[in-house]
């Protein structure tokens, strides 16, 4: 594959993000890509073979992935085709006997559906399969919702790995979800968010600057010197607003600035629109950073 924008071959996959990036100029060219091959894996000293056909310890499952299943033949007599069809949901139910393990089971369905909304790897959803597990273990998600639950280690889990989702993809996703509307599944994203990095003693950090501008400068349709100009300005930008102000709000207004700079028609509206962002917000921001290179000029 080359890059479309500066024909480099130079295009790597990352897995964690689920992303192809060219490592010439940083455009991000596909996103969010699903990954259809069957997952391999490398033993020590043995030779690369198929990891989903092993029995491995699957966290995304209630049952870590270690149940036994088995399939009914059509080429079987009718009769027994359904003595095996019982004997298989009697199988299913013995997989989950108890109530926790069958809430359990829902929950980590549900996640498998939200994870699939928002083309997350598999890498991440096995990271929120874990952290749900651990705050289960801890009774912190009695009484609450359980697409809440998820939409919030979600995002804290995206936050650890530095993946650029936004607030607003993963609420409009709960909203889906669960059917509330996009105020009230932000309020509770961002309430639920606090109480499980308070009571987890997580520390979130800042997703970088440049992941925004990389993946929504795609998104955007900017141009390879937009992009450019664009990195340039963060360069130049000072640290205390980087420190004080939201990295996707200053990531709008940078691509903002340098779309106009170009000479790109892109417009406040399609940015807060695709972003998330605030357009008087933006403005003021983007006002701020033109004034400072202006005098740094």
């Amino acid at each position: 594959m080359r890059c479309p924008s500066c024909s480099s071959s130079a295009v790597l996959y990352d897995q964690l993000r689920g992303e192809q990036i060219c490592t010439r100029c940083g455009l991000v060219i596909i996103e969010r890509s699903f990954e259809l091959d069957p997952e391999w894996r490398r033993k020590p000293g043995e030779e690369l073979e198929r990891a989903d056909v092993t029995a491995g310890i699957d966290v995304t499952q209630h049952d870590f992935g270690l149940g036994s299943k088995f399939g009914v033949s059509g080429d079987l007599p009718p009769s027994w085709r359904a003595s095996l069809r019982r004997m298989q949901l009697w199988q299913r139910r013995s997989r989950a006997s108890t109530w926790g393990k069958r809430s359990l089971r829902e929950a980590l369905i549900e996640l498998d559906k939200f994870c699939e909304d928002l083309a997350l790897p598999k890498g991440i959803k096995a990271e929120i399969s874990a952290l749900y597990r651990r705050t289960r273990a801890m009774r912190l998600t009695a009484g609450r919702g359980t697409h809440q639950v998820l939409a919030a280690l979600t995002f804290i889990t995206c936050r650890l790995r530095g993946l650029p989702r936004t607030e607003s993809e993963i609420s409009r996703a709960l909203a889906t979800c669960s059917g509330l509307d996009a105020r009230e599944a932000l309020n509770n994203l961002r309430r639920l968010t606090k109480f499980f990095v308070r009571k987890l003693k997580l520390e979130l950090p800042r997703v970088s600057i440049d992941n925004y501008i990389n993946r929504f400068a795609t998104q955007l349709g900017l141009s390879r010197r937009a992009i450019e100009r664009a990195h340039e300005l963060h360069g130049v930008l000072p640290k205390k607003p980087e420190q004080t102000k939201p990295p996707l709000l200053l990531a709008a207004a940078i691509l903002y600035l340098a779309s106009k700079s170009t000479g790109e028609k892109v417009t406040i509206k399609k940015i807060t629109n695709m972003m998330g962002v605030g357009a008087s917000n933006l403005s003021r921001t983007a006002r701020s950073i033109r004034e400072f290179v202006d005098r740094g000029a």
